[in-house]
C-alpha cells in the first residue's frame, strides 16, 4: 500500500470510532441550551427595541392620524359623514369578518 492508502485507512478507522454517548448527549444538550438562551435575549431586545420605538412615534402618529382626518373632513364633508354612519359602520364589519373567516379557512 502506499503511504495516501495507510493515512485514508487510518482516517477512516478514526471515523468510525464512536464518541462516547454521554459526553456527546452533555455536548449537545449544552450547544442547545446556549442557542435557547441567546435566541430568548434576542426576541427580548427586539421585543424592548419595538416597544421603545412604538412609544416615540406613537404620538406622532396620532397627530398626523387626526391632522388627515380633520383634513378630509373639512374638504369632503359628506365623506365624513358617511362614514361616521351606522351603514358605513355596518359595511366595515362585514368585510372584517369576511376576511377573518378567510384568513382562517387558509
Amino acid at each position: 500500500m502506499t503511504e495516501l492508502d495507510d493515512t485514508l485507512t487510518r482516517l477512516f478507522a478514526e471515523a468510525r470510532e464512536t464518541l462516547p454517548e454521554e459526553d456527546f448527549l452533555r455536548n449537545v444538550a449544552v450547544r442547545m441550551s446556549h442557542v435557547r438562551r441567546w435566541r430568548a435575549i434576542r426576541q427580548a431586545a427586539l421585543a424592548t427595541a419595538a416597544a421603545g420605538l412604538a412609544v416615540v412615534v406613537t404620538p406622532y402618529v396620532a397627530e398626523g392620524s387626526l391632522t388627515v382626518a380633520s383634513h378630509v373632513g373639512m374638504w369632503l364633508p359628506a365623506l365624513g359623514n358617511a362614514l361616521a354612519s351606522p351603514i358605513c359602520l355596518a359595511c366595515t364589519l362585514a368585510i372584517a369578518a369576511w376576511r377573518v373567516r378567510r384568513t382562517r379557512s387558509m
